[in-house]
C-alpha cells in the first residue's frame, strides 16, 4: 500500500488527480476488470470510479470493451503514457523556441507602446468620475492644479466619497488652487484630508482647467465642458512633475508674502 501510494504522488505530479492515480494503479495490477472490482481495489466508491475511468479513457489510458453485457476496462501501457508525455514536452519546447526567436519583436512592440503618448478621451458626468477615479490608482502622491470652486461644483455629490476613498488609500495630494472659499475649506482641512494646498491670485493666475499628475499619467478636466482625458506617458509626466514642482515652490513663497502683507 505504501508503495501504492509513492506511485500515486509521482503521478500527481504529472497531472493526475488523486484518485485519477489510484484508480490507474489498481488497473494496473488488475490489468482488466469492471467498475465494481476496480472500485472495491482502488477503495474508491462505484459512481466515482466509473466518472474517473471515463476521463482515463479520454486521456487515452484506459480502453473500453463491451464484453457479455458488461464493460471491460483495461490499463494501457504505461510507455505509451510516458510517450505521449515527451511528444508534449518536445511541442512546449518547440513553442518556447519560437517564442524566445520573437522576444525581441515582442518587445519593440512594447517599447513602442511605452514611448508612444496613450490617450483616451472622457465625456460627461461619469466620464469625469472615471478620470477622477483612475488618480486613485496612484501608487504615490497626486500634484494637483485646481480652481476648486468649479470642480466642487461639477461633482458636488461626488466629491465626499473620493476624498474618503483618498484617505482610506492613504494617498497624499499636494495642490495649486485659485483662491476662493471652496479652496480655503480644502485648504484647512489638508491634515485630515491628507492634502497640502497652497492658494494663488484667482484673478492673476486664472485657472479653467484642473490638471492632477499621478504615476505616469497626466489627466486634464473641464469641469465647465464636461469633458476631459488621461494621457500616459512617462517622459511627459515627469516633466509635468517638474513644473508643477517649480511651481509648487513659488506658490508657497508666495502664500508666505500675502501672509506677511496681511
Amino acid at each position: 500500500m505504501e508503495n501504492k501510494i509513492k506511485l500515486a504522488q509521482k503521478l500527481q505530479a504529472l497531472g493526475f488527480s488523486e484518485k485519477e492515480a489510484m484508480v490507474y494503479i489498481n488497473l494496473l495490477e488488475l490489468n482488466e476488470g469492471i467498475c465494481s472490482s476496480i472500485a472495491r481495489k482502488a477503495g474508491i466508491q462505484r459512481s466515482t470510479t466509473y466518472s474517473i475511468l471515463d476521463q482515463l479513457a479520454k486521456k487515452g489510458l484506459v480502453s473500453i470493451t463491451k464484453e457479455n453485457g458488461h464493460t471491460q476496462y483495461r490499463a494501457i501501457d504505461p510507455k505509451i503514457f510516458l510517450e505521449k508525455k515527451r511528444e508534449n514536452y518536445k511541442d512546449l519546447e518547440k513553442k518556447i523556441t519560437q517564442l524566445e526567436s520573437t522576444l525581441p519583436e515582442l518587445l519593440s512592440l512594447h517599447k513602442d507602446f511605452v514611448n508612444t503618448p496613450q490617450m483616451e478621451v472622457f465625456k460627461g458626468e461619469e466620464g469625469i468620475i472615471k478620470i477622477m477615479e483612475d488618480s486613485l490608482t496612484s501608487s504615490g502622491e497626486i500634484l494637483c492644479w485646481s480652481n476648486a470652486e468649479t470642480a466642487f461644483e461639477a461633482l458636488e455629490k461626488y466629491y465626499p466619497k473620493y476624498i474618503k476613498q483618498k484617505v482610506e488609500k492613504r494617498i497624499w495630494l499636494r495642490g495649486i488652487f485659485s483662491e476662493g472659499k471652496i479652496a480655503k475649506v480644502f485648504k484647512n482641512n489638508g491634515e485630515k484630508e491628507l492634502r497640502e494646498v497652497y492658494l494663488i491670485p484667482a484673478d492673476e493666475f486664472p485657472f479653467l482647467n484642473e490638471i492632477n499628475i499621478y504615476d505616469d499619467k497626466i489627466s486634464i478636466i473641464s469641469h465647465e465642458d464636461k469633458i476631459g482625458v488621461i494621457i500616459q506617458n512617462a517622459a511627459m509626466a515627469k516633466t509635468q512633475k517638474s513644473i508643477f514642482n517649480f511651481a509648487f515652490k513659488y506658490a508657497k513663497q508666495l502664500s508666505k508674502e500675502i501672509k506677511n502683507k496681511k
